[in-house]
């Protein structure tokens, strides 16, 4: 239990050190973007990735999480696993462009619509190298250096990105940089492979059939949550046009970027906790319970903050053009804790062998989403897509919770969850009462009290400060062996 809380410790320092610097540079960037595109544009830039993120899977077929289970299990299979996923990957990139471009030209997207879902499919051949570097990192924890090949991708299409605004050469221009700036990074990614785990070419096409069969279950729970994470904003780019798909993406956003922690703990935990499971399966519970807690400590407070200063923090970050993403955002924000709760308790399924499980849920959730989506977006406009992705969450939530009820049963609810709930609806009533004075001093006074109320509850122990001196020590201890 030492050893794999410190591989965590670790890991989870690491990745959440590259993550905020990637994203401090994604979130500074994207609100650029915003102000420089305007709605229409940055519409039609939203609707453009959701169209290729809807059909990406098809050019993985779960290949990707099926590899970072299978190589942390079983280290012997990384030759074998690497090469026949990229080829794999690549054959399955040439249809799945294919099927891009083609159904945007019968559907009669508009031409830069459909030249920018090209632009982007091609990025599907580039992912098909970075993406088995990518488990193969994650599987053998070097965290490190694959937060320092997301670091430097991001930092490339900054400076590449900014260059192109400035030139006014619009969302394409920034589509084809994305393109350049992936491309380096996945040539350093392979040199990162190269030096540190020495993984041979070993393609057997004979294997193929097999190994797709097995990761066929993470595809499904791929392509669900594709869609039920793009499906709305390319509705709304249909039937309400550019500027409001713009409002939308704009909010939408913000909450991905906040799903930075969750996504964080969750790729330090996944690798270290699928050996755990073989070799101390009793010792994993208390780990469940600690890291629900942990995320639920962040996401709420979030939640009700957010949910209070919504328009403010919009007119703070963008432009008068995008005044109706406050509504928006106060609706969205609600999926944030959800979305933390989902993905770790996604994670625990797959981790006891029952992807199969994690997908029938994907299923029903994402076939809630699009079908209500069908029916309410074309009259509601983004109000519906935002209700509805919150609604999507809480039933994929309900599932999982149902799944995993004997796993979970010694979970203290009132710990994980009513006490930083009660904490989180004070603060936010504490915030309502002066949102009226300066947006930095409010946030930092609900700050504030959010953390006097937890150590007041006892949520906030010695618990706690044990766990970022532990933190803290790998921290230096890296440093040193490095």
């Amino acid at each position: 239990m030492k050893r794999i809380s410190a591989v965590v410790a670790r890991n989870s320092l690491f990745s959440l050190t590259g993550q905020v610097t990637v994203k401090v540079l994604s979130v500074a960037f994207s609100i650029f973007i915003v102000r420089r595109l305007g709605d229409a544009s940055y519409g039609l830039y939203a609707t453009a990735l959701a169209y290729v993120g809807i059909f990406a899977i098809l050019s993985d077929l779960g290949l990707a999480p099926y590899i970072v289970r299978e190589v942390a299990k079983r280290p012997e299979r990384a030759p074998m696993l690497f090469a026949n996923g990229v080829l794999l990957r690549l054959i399955l990139s040439t249809g799945t462009l294919a099927v891009i471009v083609g159904s945007a030209l019968a559907l009669k997207r508009l031409p830069e619509l459909v030249l920018g879902a090209a632009i982007g499919g091609c990025g599907l051949f580039l992912y098909a190298v970075r993406g088995p570097i990518e488990s193969f990192l994650i599987a053998r924890e070097r965290l490190d250096l694959l937060s320092a090949m997301n670091v430097l991708n991001q930092m490339g299409f900054v400076v590449l990105g900014t260059l192109v605004l400035f030139g006014g050469l619009g969302f394409i221009g920034l589509l084809v940089v994305s393109l350049v700036s992936l491309g380096i990074s996945t040539a350093i990614g392979w040199r990162f492979l190269r030096s540190t785990s020495g993984v041979s070419w070993h393609p057997q096409p004979q294997l193929w059939p097999a190994l797709l069969k097995a990761a066929l279950p993470f595809g499904v729970i791929g392509f669900s949550l594709g869609l039920s994470y793009k499906v709305d904003t390319v509705l709304l780019q249909y039937f309400h046009g550019d500027a409001v798909t713009g409002w939308y993406s704009a909010a939408y956003n913000l909450i991905f970027l906040l799903t930075m922690v969750s996504n964080s703990v969750n790729l330090a935990l996944y690798p270290a906790l699928c050996r755990q499971h073989s070799v101390n399966p009793q010792g994993m519970p208390t780990l469940y319970t600690q890291a629900l807690k942990y995320l639920l400590l962040i996401a709420l407070p979030v939640a009700a903050g957010a949910t209070v200063l919504a328009e403010p923090l919009v007119h703070l970050l963008y432009t008068d053009q995008f005044a109706a993403s406050a509504l928006a955002l106060r609706i969205l924000i609600w999926v944030l804790p959800l979305m933390f709760l989902t993905e770790m308790l996604g994670n625990i399924t797959v981790i006891h062998d029952q992807e199969k499980k994690v997908a029938r849920a994907l299923l029903v959730s994402t076939a809630f989403n699009v079908s209500l989506n069908l029916v309410f977006i074309p009259r509601w406009g983004f109000l519906a897509a935002s209700v509805i992705t919150v609604l999507t969450e809480m039933i994929l939530a309900g599932q999982y919770l149902w799944l995993l009820r004997r796993e979970l049963a010694s979970v203290d609810t009132v710990t994980v969850l009513v006490k930083p709930g009660i904490a989180a609806g004070l603060m936010g009533a504490v915030v309502f009462l002066a949102r009226g004075a300066n947006f930095f001093l409010v946030v930092a006074l609900g700050a504030a009290v959010y953390l006097i109320l937890l150590a007041a509850f006892g949520s906030l122990g010695r618990q706690e400060i044990l766990l970022l001196g532990d933190l803290v020590r790998q921290r230096a201890k890296t440093q040193e062996v490095s």
